[in-house]
């Protein structure tokens, strides 16, 4: 058994990814959200692509003195193409192209209409009130770097732009296991000693919110359904870029995962891990056909393996999707309640970080074990504490990650 701290399980995963080029693909806008760009993202054609008009009001050229003959009205996205003579006026609306013979607007409320004809009540300078073409940025300019995430105001700069298809990260496609005779699916009749998926809940909705393609795929520890399993899992791994499973990683007479992972020519990097929760635990990687398959093995615990799929899986699929930064940020907080546990190895408390009057404050779980599923509600933040450090009271500091944006 090789036992690391979760530092150095880092260090031989990202070594395991130094030669890994994400491969890059042309997605419709639609596709596109949550991406991260792979490419420098350019502006397609001037913005505005023409001048336009701020509100509504009456084009004119501005040597007409103060009475104008109304010769047209036009709404967005029509064109008055007629010339337009001195003394004369084009009624428009708000974001309207100005005619070319036009060099101002006049706000509506500075005018006096009757019939076809209007009066100009306001002194208006020669050249007001007219949006330039290309005011904001000209065709070609980069305006989504390489590495921007998505999100909904990127994509709209984007398709503003002109841009029809963008360049990002191909999704990293992830095989998720579950293991273990005693989980049942909803819906499934739940005999006494079983309990259901909580884990399959939890992850495929975790890997994909962090951009992956999942396949799912329960594997039961049955020894009678060892090899059909065995040839399933080679099956669904064959073109994956990262597994990620929970349960059947730690010692029990059952624990089947580490042989099936020996079936698909897994070089093992470490198979137990110095932290609490979340000390069962296994690295792997995969080489076939110059193609490199990651492997995370999870304990079956869903507060363990919670803490073990934030600290080892989400800086690799970060990194696997392109994103520039995969750290979770880093927060000097004050205990909200006493934390009494001992800690003969690196410890990751669950809890949430609110903010009272100001001050960032961690309140840890009630339930501190490795098997505490009710706390994963709530549980926007992990609590560091070193190795050798002694029980911590009530108001102590702490440096707390911060795995979801505090509301």
């Amino acid at each position: 058994m090789e036992i690391v701290t979760i530092t150095e399980a880092r260090r031989r995963l990202d070594g395991a990814l130094s030669s890994y080029e994400a491969k890059i693909e042309y997605v419709p806008p639609n596709q596109a959200l949550g991406r991260i760009t792979a490419r420098d993202i350019t502006a397609a054609c001037d913005y505005p692509p023409y001048r336009k008009s701020p509100f509504d009001g009456y084009a004119i050229h501005s040597h007409g003195g103060n009475a104008y003959e109304v010769v047209a009205t036009i709404g967005a996205g029509i064109v008055y193409d007629g010339p337009v003579a001195a003394g004369q006026a084009v009624r428009l609306m708000t974001g309207c192209a100005v005619p070319d013979d036009c060099d101002t607007v006049v706000p509506q409320e500075y005018v006096e209409r009757q019939g076809n004809h209007i009066r100009v009540t306001e002194s208006i300078p020669p050249g007001s009130n007219i949006i330039p073409k290309g005011e904001e940025c000209r065709s070609g300019a980069v305006i989504i770097p390489a590495g921007t995430k998505l999100t909904a105001g990127v994509l709209s700069v984007a398709v503003g732009l002109g841009n029809k298809r963008l360049p990002v990260y191909a999704k990293t496609k992830v095989l998720f296991l579950t293991s273990g005779r005693e989980l049942v699916l909803p819906g499934e009749v739940r005999h006494h000693g079983q309990i259901y998926n909580s884990n399959a809940y939890l992850f495929q909705p975790l890997l994909e919110q962090y951009g992956a393609e999942v396949t799912f795929y329960h594997v039961s520890d049955g020894p009678d359904q060892l090899a059909d399993e065995m040839a399933a899992v080679r099956r669904l791994a064959r073109d994956k870029d990262l597994i990620v499973s929970t349960g059947g990683v730690s010692v029990g007479l059952y624990d089947t995962m580490p042989q099936i992972y020996q079936s698909l020519s897994a070089v093992q990097l470490y198979d137990r891990i110095t932290m609490r929760p979340g000390s069962a635990s296994y690295g792997g990687v995969i080489e076939t056909d110059g193609r490199r398959t990651l492997i995370l093995g999870l304990s079956g615990n869903p507060s363990a393996s919670f803490n073990a799929f934030h600290l080892l899986a989400v800086p690799i699929l970060r990194r696997l999707n392109g994103e520039r930064n995969s750290e979770f940020p880093v927060v000097t907080c004050h205990l909200g309640d006493a934390i009494h546990k001992k800690n003969p190895v690196d410890r990751f408390v669950q809890g949430r970080l609110t903010y009272e009057q100001g001050q960032p404050i961690f309140t840890p779980n009630t339930t501190l074990t490795s098997s505490a599923l009710l706390g994963l509600a709530h549980t926007n933040a992990l609590a560091y504490i070193k190795k050798g450090t002694p029980p911590l009271p009530k108001g102590a500091p702490i440096e707390v990650i911060l795995l979801k944006a505090v509301p």
